[in-house]
């Protein structure tokens, strides 16, 4: 199930995600109006309702949940555990750095692997002291915020500055950035967009956002390695129903306040889009797990398809963001800019079905994923057996 549940998670990173590699996130409503009619309004406002943050929310659960999985299996190899967690954590940090400067600006793994040293130096900690640090980390953004306002601290803590100097000329504009079409200047700006990634982290107060929901994920892997967890029907609706109202009243309020924005100047809206997002965001993206788990128990002979793409997740992850390079940039296809939302949609749907199919079709010949496994070499230092021996 959980496999299932990551699967499901990595289809609404994408869905999130397609909006940046195509460019329509930075186009204005004349042009959105012009690709896509009247309709675009009602279909950015659902996302960011009922999409964004949801499934990087979920993402990040899944990892702390992991993290505890990981450790229990660990566990008995004493010292060793620890070892072998930290080089599995530090080869999955080289991948999101190389991810981060070289590709992809919205990189998720490099402020996952960094977090994930943090979970282990907390490892120790009571239940119930992981979920207070979790609701005051929640709580943190709010109050960071009111705090950086009113110290007159830069959101970004500068990064954002240098970052701009770093790109080529021009670039500082994302549908130019997105258009260039040579090489050396594709890294030179990817690099830099690197650097603006963390100013982003930032601004946007993620690495609290990241921690709370990573320990909730570290809270729920214990239940369910103590078996009080999937069955726990009274903690899974009322996660479903806290979650989805908060969501509802707060998403929104979110959207009609356009998200919480990039690289904007303090303010008491942005207090209010940073409150609404804390309210909205995370208790829907754990409502969704929630119902997700429920929904397993009538309808697990559908929810297995997305089975295979969870098991594949780092490999399918990784190859979204090829197939958004090699449409939308300039160094690809160059077709930024130049779609509908609703084709947008349409075709981040297809792109998903494809990996589906192949990682079923990969996982009946191979026993991991071609970056599980190379991941898994890494970490232990041989190459374990990929392919599966036919049976006689």
């Amino acid at each position: 199930m959980l496999d299932a549940l990551r699967g499901f998670a990595l289809f609404g990173i994408f869905l999130a995600n397609i909006r940046f590699f195509s460019g329509w996130e930075y186009l204005g409503p004349d042009q959105r109006a012009e690709l896509a009619g009247s309709a675009y309004g009602l279909l950015d406002f659902a996302h960011l309702a009922v999409i964004d943050g949801k499934f990087y929310t979920l993402f990040a659960f899944l990892f702390g949940l992991g993290f505890a999985l990981q450790l229990q299996r660990l566990e008995g190899r004493g010292a060793a555990a620890g070892r072998i967690y930290l080089r599995r954590t530090t080869i999955l940090l080289g991948f999101g750095l190389i991810h981060l400067f070289v590709f992809w600006v919205g990189d998720i793994l490099t402020p996952y692997a960094l977090l994930g040293f943090v979970l282990l130096a907390v490892r120790h900690w009571s239940d119930r002291t992981v979920l207070i640090v979790a609701g005051l980390s929640l709580l943190a953004p709010i109050f960071g915020y009111a705090l950086f306002w009113a110290l007159g601290a830069a959101p970004s803590l500068g990064l954002y500055e240098i970052a701009y100097a770093m790109m080529p000329p021009g670039a500082q504009n994302p549908m130019i950035d997105l258009r260039l079409s040579e090489w050396t200047e594709r890294l030179q700006s990817s690099f830099a967009l690197g650097v603006l990634r963390f100013g982003y982290l930032f601004d946007t107060w993620r690495w609290p956002k990241l921690f709370a929901i990573m320990l909730l994920g570290l809270w729920a892997g214990r239940r369910l390695m103590r078996g009080e967890l999937l069955e726990d029907n009274r903690l899974l609706v009322g996660v479903v129903l806290s979650g989805g109202l908060s969501g509802a009243i707060a998403g929104p309020i979110l959207a009609s306040l356009e998200g919480i924005g990039f690289d904007r100047p303090h303010s008491l809206i942005g207090l209010y889009a940073v409150t609404a997002y804390t309210f909205a965001v995370i208790p829907l993206g754990l409502a969704y797990a929630a119902a997700f788990v429920l929904l397993w128990r009538k309808a697990s002979g559908v929810l297995r398809i997305l089975a295979a793409p969870g098991r594949m997740a780092l490999t399918n992850y990784l190859s979204q963001t090829i197939i958004g390079l090699t449409v939308f940039y300039g160094i690809g296809l160059n077709q930024a800019g130049l779609w509908s939302i609703q084709s947008l949609l349409l075709f981040a749907g297809v792109v998903y079905a494809s990996q589906i199919v192949f990682s079923q079709l990969w996982l009946k010949s191979f026993r991991y994923g071609p970056m599980e496994w190379l991941w898994r070499s890494l970490t232990y230092g041989k190459a374990p057996e990929l392919k599966r021996i036919a049976l006689p």
